[in-house]
């Protein structure tokens, strides 16, 4: 193990039938399709930043979904319980503060009537810090908070102050930017589900809802650029439901199942050239750590 994480790895979660399902594994970010190092955590959803970590976990048989707080060593140093199933956990570059949502009705985004609840987590002290539908929206300088809101998709800026995220209200997926500090959030445009900051702050990597009337939606993977708004589509095609991890800058990673059996990890380009190829087999979630905590 200890070998594992001293060099740049990955994060996956195991998605193979039989015991070691959801377990969280160690893969070598250089040859990321080797054999896997084994940790003693099994997770829905993880993420791993400045030496803290959270897992999302689903007990299917006792009904009990939570979140645990762990060091670089995988060990856990808090639980906290969590309402309704398992979706997306994020942490901030300082491992200081991390995002975890959940699913409060329904089970997936083609359910109109899906809500969620998204909770900043203290990691250091292992404690709740604020829901996000407690923080202030503007639109155009005019104060945005529908009854219907929801969010989710966090993800972190370098001061681990600003954030991104997806709000939900009505027909619209905003992409809002928010400060932790001083709980508010602006909203910066429309058709953005799941947004994902570069390494170097420029893009956002996110997936566009097609909408296909009664038929179920699809998603397109597409990058936007902050500074000049310059958007692209990514040069994948399948419809992929899923928050992207960067790899570098020049990448990013998201999970598909191609023939709806195995659940693998996928990379493409982030500049829309390209073509995508298979990263990881039998895993998902995928958390790069370039090196190891300082």
């Amino acid at each position: 193990m200890a070998a594992a994480v001293a060099r740049p790895h990955i994060l996956v979660l195991d998605t193979a039938a039989g015991p070691s399902f959801e377990r969280l594994e160690v893969a070598d970010a250089a040859r990321p399709g080797t054999p896997r190092v084994a940790t003693p955590l099994f997770c829905e959803r993880v993420d791993q930043r400045g030496g803290r970590g959270l897992c999302l976990t689903n007990n299917r048989v006792a009904v009990v979904h939570g979140i645990s707080i762990f060091d670089d060593n995988f060990h856990v140093l808090y639980r906290l319980p969590m309402d309704g199933l398992p979706s997306r956990a994020r942490i901030a570059p300082n491992g200081e503060v991390g995002a975890v949502t959940s699913f409060v009705q329904g089970d997936a985004y083609n359910v109109d009537n899906f809500s969620t609840r998204t909770l900043l987590i203290d990691l250091v002290h292992g404690k709740v810090i604020a829901n996000l539908e407690d923080f202030s929206v503007t639109k155009a300088g005019e104060a945005l908070h529908p009854i219907d809101e929801n969010f989710w998709g966090v993800t972190f800026a370098a001061d681990s102050d600003t954030f991104y995220a997806t709000m939900r209200t009505g027909s619209h997926y905003y992409l809002v930017r928010g400060h932790i500090s001083t709980r508010r959030a602006v909203v910066l445009r429309d058709g953005v589900e799941c947004p994902s900051i570069s390494p170097d702050g420029t893009r956002i990597a996110y997936k566009n809802r097609i909408d296909h009337g009664f038929d179920p939606a699809t998603w397109q993977l597409r990058v936007w650029t902050i500074g000049t708004g310059t958007d692209v589509r990514l040069a994948e095609s399948r419809s992929v439901d899923d928050q992207v991890a960067w790899l570098d800058n020049g990448r990013v990673s998201y999970v598909l199942s191609p023939d709806n059996a195995t659940v693998d990890t996928w990379a493409v380009p982030a500049d829309g050239t390209g073509l995508p190829a298979l990263l990881i087999p039998t895993a998902e979630s995928p958390v790069v750590v370039p090196s190891p905590p300082a």
